[in-house]
């Protein structure tokens, strides 16, 4: 790699990291605006919609927390009937935490909410900028889901 392409890589990783706030404004609007808690809360029903029933330890991580922590959080998922608990079929002393149906309807309410926010920036786009978009996006998810997929790999063995 060049000094010059390094350079280049930089100013393109510095740029996506300054987008980060934006979309995170953008994803608490849409969980302000449909009255969908706090954005912590909406956070862990999406993980939990993404990935499946999940052992609070790996939710606290997520959330870079402690279990103790997450706790609190898990119990009002609970008990407004957005999650549940599962016995964990491959260590009976642990338990996993699932999305129930009434937590998917509301992951995709926020869902839908944040993605009309979105596309009210991507309104003002060209066909051409549209497409360019479309492709950074898929090579985006393409590596992260590569490299995330290479990582779990690695600590599995």
């Amino acid at each position: 790699m060049t000094a010059a392409t390094k350079q280049t890589d930089i100013r393109v990783a510095e740029q996506l990291l300054g987008l980060l706030p934006r979309l995170g404004q953008l994803w608490a609007e849409a969980v302000r605006n449909t009255n969908g808690g706090s954005v912590v809360r909406m956070k862990v029903l999406g993980m939990l919609s993404r990935n499946g029933p999940t052992r609070s330890g790996e939710v606290a991580t997520f959330c870079g927390t402690t279990p103790s922590a997450v706790t609190e959080l898990i119990e009002g998922l609970v008990a407004d009937g957005y999650a549940r608990r599962d016995a964990d079929p491959t260590d009976r002393r642990a338990v996993l935490i699932a999305i129930t149906p009434t937590g998917q309807t509301e992951v995709d309410r926020v869902v839908a909410a944040a993605t009309a926010n979105i596309i009210r920036f991507l309104d003002g786009l060209t066909v051409d900028q549209r497409a360019r978009l479309r492709a950074a996006v898929a090579d985006l998810s393409e590596i992260f889901t590569t490299s995330s997929a290479q990582k779990e790999t690695r600590s599995v063995r």
